[in-house]
């Protein structure tokens, strides 16, 4: 299923879930975690699963995560970060954000969306925002149209680089940590770049009208083209960047 091979690749890439200092916590019971966006509800099925003891979760604005789940510490629900969710200030250890950051744009991130996740922490508990970067790097010349076309049309392009400085400048952060991976494509690299090709072929599939548009070529040229590219990725050991923001609020 494409919606959790993100999940796996994040994880084989980070080598873990989260890296928020809450590992104790969860082990230890009765904390509570709110994963924003969580899609097909991997990683909270995981996490729940992993820390029984703790609560969990996960809200989407499309009814894509398990209905008929066995986790009794786990609750999914739909939910518009825009509108306002339904809890409590002050109501989770960690909130938890994953490949969201072209969910909204950047001025809902700034003035709404980071405003309404440090709501929703705890004081002195944890926000974590995990986001690629748009731009791929060490691009063969057909990939690199791609690229470009994305950067052109993906208008959060450079999103990772506002966070720090919009956490900050809210005033409700006393600490923030940026860890950074890079995340290769291509056999190159072995399974971790075997799952980044199957995220770039799925990207391609999913902008493939867009692309085609702004490109103003065929069908055939473009299918051409990202095959090209895929042959291309060993040769300029082509990689993304991972990052995450690990935020303590006051």
């Amino acid at each position: 299923m494409w919606l959790e091979d993100p999940h796996y690749l994040i994880r084989h890439l980070w080598q873990n879930n989260f890296s928020s200092p809450v590992e104790e916590i969860l082990k230890r019971g009765g904390a509570n975690v709110l994963d924003i966006g969580c899609g097909a509800g991997t990683w909270s099925l995981e996490m729940a699963k992993h820390y029984p003891e703790s609560n969990f979760i996960g809200v989407d604005i499309a009814p894509i995560f398990p209905t008929n789940h066995h986790e009794k510490n786990l609750k999914f629900s739909l939910g518009n970060i825009i509108e306002g969710l339904p809890f409590e200030d002050n109501t989770f250890d960690l909130v938890f954000a994953r490949l969201v950051g072209d969910s909204f744009s950047q001025k809902e991130w700034e003035e709404t969306v980071l405003r309404e996740l440090l709501r929703l922490t705890k004081s002195g508990s944890w926000l974590e925002i995990m986001q690629n970067d748009s731009e791929l790097s060490r691009c063969g010349k057909n990939l690199e149209k791609m690229n470009q076309a994305l950067l052109a049309i993906n208008m959060n392009n450079s999103i990772c680089e506002k966070f720090e400085d919009w956490l900050l400048g809210d005033n409700q952060v006393s600490s923030i940590n940026h860890e950074i991976a890079i995340s290769p494509i291509g056999t190159w690299a072995g399974k971790t770049g075997e799952f980044g090709v199957s995220y770039i072929r799925h990207l391609s599939s999913k902008m493939k009208q867009q692309i085609m548009s702004h490109l103003n070529i065929t069908e055939e040229e473009y299918d051409n083209m990202m095959e090209m590219a895929e042959l291309e990725y060993n040769q300029f050991t082509t990689f993304r960047t991972s990052h995450r923001f690990i935020a303590q609020k006051k």
